[in-house]
């Protein structure tokens, strides 16, 4: 009994290829997407689970408060580690991993210049805590002795090619010393919280022996016990600011911990759950950019939607097709069908039709997932035989859809009486048509709440770049690790302006786009126990002019002036935050031992507000320091309007004068800022392509649905054009409809708003928004929709409109 309902299934499925065609192409477009945006919310969601021990490993951070800001640190101190160790018996593993800026890594006579993202260090015990996993290597000893190094696959045929890499030496060029690789690991994947190529014992690094708790340099990550307690863990935390934290606060300022909170300021540490990191946490100094929830549960609405409007296509064309259907209905009852036969007779079409289109969309998948990696920029896998359940799970997912779409229309053909079905006048009947028309509205009222979603997260991506930001970013060359210039860098910079395309030069160690240093600062005449917070960074002279500072008040750091040395320039929010009525005639103190030890810093000028970092956050108190020295850090070069290939060709010419040993690594400052909203310009991207598809899948379904909605009224067009009705009378009456149900569908759209609103809170500036302009561009939006809409099917209305009325009346 089976294979004829697979073969009465296949046969009807022949018999109305359009309506197959028009029905899997839908469907099929609709599963791909929502594969494609579900590997996205996978891969998000899915985080650091691979580490055997991530549910019982948290990372360690710093909370504090002191005037001026906040303390919301992920770094902690070097000698935690130990206290740790020896003071709370419930912590089963702990690690430490530290970045420390770039690398020259020299191997014969080849020369790579690693960045802190690909070169990290970690303690020996970093693969107790840590399931990465090693080709090659004991991991309870390839971090041990000093000077060790763990590379990747990808890092180790880098550097040595098809090579064994155990036991071969890499000369770090900061260090002089000769780094052995004991260990070779997998590429971490993609979805871990940190990467790197190549891993560095901790013991190496002299400062990872310090005993100041005031430093904060290292991530440090700890494995409780089974069954500890991570609350009073957590609470047991504190006791190490009481032990260490408070003397050295004491040692430092001169002030007992008491006192120190007593003024209002707050210290301590928290932890953080490893698996939350990448999508929960926003700390100061993360060790790579996370991720935000909002976007992974928008993606995922997205997946959900357009699988729906897929779903809709199939339900109605089908419950549009059940008057066609009607007699076979009434013929098979009369003959002795069951009820049940006929809906298993219809569900299987349904599932058969499903299956077909998620063949086809995973084929779509594999087509589209290179340039889908390309636009998320992330390196995501679909390997259907990779796991045994893939594709079981797919097929099942197959068939709930199928069963999903196709269950109410089995139910309606199903019904059906014999009696009634062979009455010339029979139809889908009134609710039915209800039906259609709700979920038609339901259709597009998704599409239109994808396409505002679009709309505003391009419209904020566009006023991120094109506010003005009180610097400027256009034409700026960054070139990368200055101090490699070593005492060198003021001849170069000398050097480069004989050019007359630069105009200014300057190095500083960070640059717009980077969070400085949180440092604390005091100010003269007030208590010590007054700590301020604010965010510092050093500069050189011409710092301002390269970046088009303006100032308020006051000066930049001058050559002329030797006492600059010491000056400090800070930003409105500063004077704001500290109260200062004469900003120019107040100084920040240096505490020293003694009276006499005490070191001044002057305030030399204020300028005007400008945005360091993203635009999620507020502009921060700032204090930008003069830099005694070549620090590691960046030099701008203002470029004017010239030829700039050549101008940069130039200052490469110029910096292989100088220096034979590190490349020549370059950015530009606008590229840099941004990669700050580098998230919004893929949600932007994703958005505006997924859109475009619910656009079309839902168009799709109402080019079939009105197909079957004029072939159902041929002969009532037939008579209306026979008493008289012109081509434009016909198709106003078929597109109608349309028109109404389009209307409705923006209406059911509005609570999007309240989605946009909660969105664009996450940003301290952002666009204009209220309900009045809402309303304005839904209402734009409405009518793009209704115009793509008319002309999906303005070609069967005219079709059908201006077909003869004597082959209308014809037809039974």
């Amino acid at each position: 009994m089976f294979s004829n309902i697979i073969k009465v299934a296949f046969r009807n499925l022949y018999r109305n290829f359009g309506y197959t065609f028009i029905n899997v192409l839908g469907l099929a477009i609709g599963l791909a997407c929502s594969i494609l945006i579900l590997l996205y919310v996978n891969n998000e969601l899915t985080y650091d689970k691979f580490h055997e021990k991530a549910e019982r490993t948290y990372r360690i951070g710093v909370r504090g408060q002191m005037p001026g800001n906040e303390l919301n640190q992920a770094v902690t101190a070097s000698p935690m580690m130990e206290a740790l160790r020896s003071d709370y018996p419930e912590v089963e593993h702990i690690t430490r991993v530290a970045k420390y800026g770039g690398w020259l890594c020299r191997t014969g006579d080849r020369i790579f210049q690693e960045t802190a993202e690909n070169f990290k260090f970690a303690d020996s015990t970093f693969f107790d805590v840590f399931n990465f996993e090693l080709l090659r290597g004991d991991p309870k000893s390839v971090l041990q002795a000093p000077r060790s190094l763990v590379m990747s696959e990808r890092y180790a045929n880098k550097y040595f090619g098809n090579e064994d890499p155990i036991g071969k030496t890499l000369r770090i060029e900061q260090d002089t010393n000769f780094y052995t690789v004991t260990g070779l690991m997998k590429n971490v994947p993609v979805n871990s919280h940190f990467h790197f190529e190549m891993l560095g014992s901790m013991c190496t690094i002299g400062e990872s022996r310090s005993t100041n708790w005031l430093n904060h340099n290292y991530y440090t990550y700890v494995v409780l016990r089974e069954g500890a307690d991570v609350e009073q863990f957590t609470v047991g935390l504190n006791e190490m600011v009481i032990k260490y934290v408070g003397p050295m606060i004491e040692q430092f300022i001169g002030i007992t911990l008491e006192g120190f909170t007593e003024a209002g300021n707050s210290f301590g540490y928290f932890t953080q759950p490893l698996l939350d990191i990448h999508l929960h946490s926003n700390l100061q100094e993360e060790i790579e950019p996370n991720g935000n929830p909002f976007y992974v549960y928008i993606f995922l609405i997205i997946a959900f939607l357009i699988l729906i409007i897929a779903c809709i296509n199939f339900m109605n064309l089908a419950t549009a097709r059940a008057t066609t259907r009607s007699r076979e209905v009434g013929i098979r009852k009369v003959v002795g069908s069951r009820r049940s036969l006929l809906i298993t007779q219809f569900l299987t079409e349904s599932v058969f039709l499903s299956l077909i289109a998620m063949a086809i969309g995973i084929v779509l998948v594999y087509l589209l997932l290179p340039g889908y990696r390309n636009m998320i920029r992330l390196d995501l896998d679909f390997n259907i035989l990779e796991n045994s359940l893939t594709i079981p799970g797919l097929i099942l997912f197959a068939v709930f859809v199928g069963i999903l779409s196709g269950s109410y229309p089995a139910f309606v053909l199903a019904s059906y009486k014999p009696v009634s079905v062979f009455k010339p006048e029979v139809n889908a009947g009134s609710s039915k048509s209800l039906l259609r028309s709700i979920l038609v509205v339901l259709q597009f009222s998704m599409a239109i709440v994808i396409l505002m979603g679009t709309f505003f997260v391009n419209r904020q991506l566009s006023f991120m770049q094109n506010k003005d930001l009180g610097f400027e970013k256009n034409n700026v060359l960054v070139i990368h690790r200055s101090d490699a210039l070593k005492e060198k860098i003021d001849a170069f910079k000398q050097d480069l302006k004989q050019n007359a395309n630069i105009l200014e030069v300057a190095n500083s160690r960070h640059i717009p786009s980077m969070s400085g240093w949180n440092n604390v600062h005091w100010l003269e005449g007030m208590d010590l126990s007054n700590t301020i917070l604010l965010m510092t960074t050093y500069v050189s002279h011409g710092y301002g002019d390269v970046l088009n500072l303006e100032l308020q008040e006051g000066r930049f750091h001058s050559r002329e002036m030797s006492t600059d040395t010491f000056g400090i320039v800070i930003n409105q929010a500063a004077v704001k935050s500290l109260g200062l009525e004469d900003p120019l005639n107040t100084r920040f103190i240096e505490p020293g031992e003694t009276p006499e030890d005490t070191r001044y810093f002057p305030i030399i000028g204020v300028v005007k507000d400008f945005h360091y970092e993203s635009m999620h956050e507020d502009i921060k108190p700032m204090a930008i320091h003069f830099m005694p020295g070549n620090w590691e850090g960046y030099i701008m070069v203002r470029m004017g309007g010239g030829n700039i290939p050549a101008t940069v060709d130039f200052v490469q010419q110029t910096w292989d004068e100088f220096n034979t040993d590190f490349p020549f690594e370059y950015s530009w400052l606008d590229d840099e800022y941004g990669k700050l909203f580098e998230p919004e310009k893929r949600t932007g991207q994703i958005l505006s392509v997924f859109s475009i598809l619910a656009i079309f899948i839902s168009c799709l379904g109402l080019f079939g649905l009105i197909s079957y909605s004029t072939s159902q009224r041929t002969k009532e067009i037939g008579i209306r054009k026979t008493m008289g009705a012109s081509i434009l009378v016909v198709v106003r009456l078929l597109s109608k409809e349309t028109v109404s149900l389009l209307a409705i569908a923006s209406v059911v759209s509005f609570p999007a708003y309240f989605v946009v609103k909660g969105w664009l809170q996450n940003f301290a500036f952002h666009v204009q928004f209220n309900v009045g302009l809402y309303l304005v561009i839904l209402f734009g939006i409405s009518l793009f929709v209704l115009l793509i809409a008319i002309l999906t099917v303005s070609y069967q209305t005219y079709k059908a409109a201006a077909a003869n009325p004597a082959e209308s009346l014809r037809v039974e």
